[in-house]
Formats: C-alpha cells, structure tokens, sequence
C-alpha cells in the first residue's frame, strides 16, 4: 500500500491517497480568468463590465438552476469545474482534472521536472509529489 502524500505547485495541489490513487486539483488564483475559461467552454456569453461576484453567481445560476432560486451561498459544478459563492458572496473556482497525467505533464513543465513517458500516472504523481517535497 502507497503512502499517503501531498504537495502543492502554485495554484496546483497533487494528493496521493493510501491505495496509491493521485489526483490534481487547481485553485485558481485569478477566479475572473476561471469563469471566462468556464464560460467558453459552456458557450456563455459574459458581458465584461461584470465583477468576479456578478460572473460567478450568473454562471451558477447558468449551471444550476436550484441556485437562482436562493439569495444565500451557492456552488455549480461544470465538467472538471466547480464554482463556489461564498456566504459573504466572493466566487472561487477549483478544477479537479480528469486527465489526471495531462495535468502532472502541466506541473512538471512548469518546474522543469524531466518525467519518463513510460511512467504509469502512479509513479508520475508519487515521483513529481516527492520532487515538490524536497
């Protein structure tokens, strides 16, 4: 059985859970940039005078439609995408990725960390984790 373990990257966070299993998540620092990403990707049209909060809570709304029906904090989830309004009303967006290697590929780029193609996405995640621990 793996060990469990975790590192971060910038904006990225890579976990390996006790079965060996590794997952990549991303929490945007410029949520703004998230949204547009989202929103092409959906095919929503945003006027670009709206605020981070006015985005944000226009998409969730897009996306879930139970969340136009509440004043409070809510979340949509999009793809790989998940939109969060907090109860003060500020917006965050974490992306959790499917393509687990494409994403350990993104990482590794962004450090320079030379990985070998014929790794599994296991011994990828556990050699870039320990590279971003030392």
């Amino acid at each position: 059985m793996a060990k469990v373990k975790n590192a971060r990257c910038g904006e990225y966070m890579i976990s390996q859970s006790a079965e060996g299993t590794i997952k990549v998540a991303k929490d945007y620092e410029n949520d703004k940039a998230a949204l547009r990403e989202i929103a092409e990707k959906i095919g929503f049209e945003a006027d670009p005078a709206w605020t981070t909060r006015q985005f944000g809570r226009k998409l969730i709304e897009t996306i879930n439609d139970d969340a136009a029906k509440t004043k409070e904090y809510a979340y949509a989830e999009s793809g790989e995408y998940v939109i969060f309004q907090t109860e003060e009303g500020s917006i965050q967006v974490y992306r959790d990725y499917d393509n687990v290697k494409g994403a350990l590929r993104e990482i590794s780029e962004k450090i320079g960390f030379e990985y070998d193609p014929s790794w599994t996405t296991r011994q990828f995640g556990s050699k870039l984790i320990d590279e971003l621990n030392k």
